[in-house]
C-alpha cells in the first residue's frame, strides 16, 4: 500500500457488529497470518440514535468526533474489567479519546447524530499517535518487536490518504511518516507495528 486517495463516502456502509448502526472501514490489518485477529482498523460510524456500542475484546480504541456535538458512553453495570460500574467515557469533536474495546457500553447523543472516526489496535501487537485539535498515543509494542512497520492515514474532511514510508525504511523511529502539514479539521493517525508471528 504505497498511497491511497479517495473519498470515504464512496467506501460501501457495513452493519455494526451488534446491529444497532452502520459503519464504513477506511483501512484494515491485512498482513496476519489467516485466522489471527487484525492487529488494527480504523473505520468511521455514523450514529444516529442512543444504544448499545460494540464491544472489541483485546483492543484498545480511540474516537474521534468528526461532526456533532458528541457521544456519553458509560459501562453497562458490571461490564468493567475491575467490576465497578462507573466507567463513563465522553466523545467530543476533534478530541482524540482512549477506551478499552472489551467493555460493554451504552452510548447516548449529546445532541443529536454524530459521526466519529474510531481506531481499533491490538493490545501488544501496535501503536498508535492519533492527532486532531489534541493528541494521543494508544496501545503498545512487545517488548521486543523485531521488525516494525509504519503506516499514516489522514482523514479531512469526506478524503482520506493512506501512505507508508519507502520500502526498507520503516521502522519505530521513522522520520519519513507524518511529517506533513496537518489540514485544519483533520485526523491523522500514525500507527507502527511489530511483524506478524511466523504461521
Amino acid at each position: 500500500m504505497r498511497a491511497v486517495h479517495t473519498s470515504w463516502l464512496d467506501l460501501a456502509p457495513e452493519p455494526w457488529k451488534n446491529g444497532g448502526g452502520v459503519t464504513r472501514t477506511l483501512a484494515v490489518d491485512v498482513a496476519m497470518p489467516t485466522g489471527a485477529a487484525p492487529r488494527w482498523r480504523v473505520s468511521i460510524a455514523d450514529i444516529e440514535r442512543d444504544g448499545a456500542y460494540s464491544r472489541f475484546d483485546g483492543y484498545d480504541r480511540v474516537s474521534v468526533v468528526l461532526s456533532g456535538a458528541g457521544v456519553a458512553l458509560r459501562a453497562d453495570r458490571g461490564a468493567s474489567a475491575d467490576g465497578q460500574d462507573d466507567v463513563t467515557v465522553t466523545l467530543r469533536p476533534g478530541e482524540p479519546t482512549a477506551f478499552p474495546g472489551d467493555v460493554a457500553m451504552q452510548a447516548q447523543l449529546l445532541d443529536g447524530p454524530v459521526r466519529v472516526l474510531n481506531l481499533f489496535v491490538l493490545r501488544g501487537s501496535a501503536v498508535a499517535e492519533v492527532e486532531a485539535d489534541a493528541t494521543l498515543n494508544a496501545g503498545a509494542l512487545p517488548v521486543t518487536p523485531g521488525p516494525v512497520s509504519t503506516l499514516r492515514i489522514v482523514v479531512a474532511g469526506s478524503h482520506f490518504h493512506i501512505d507508508t514510508p519507502c520500502p526498507g525504511a520503516a521502522s519505530a523511529d521513522d522520520s519519513a511518516v507524518g511529517q506533513d502539514p496537518l489540514p485544519p479539521g483533520s485526523v491523522q493517525i500514525v500507527l507502527r507495528m511489530a511483524a506478524p508471528a511466523p504461521d
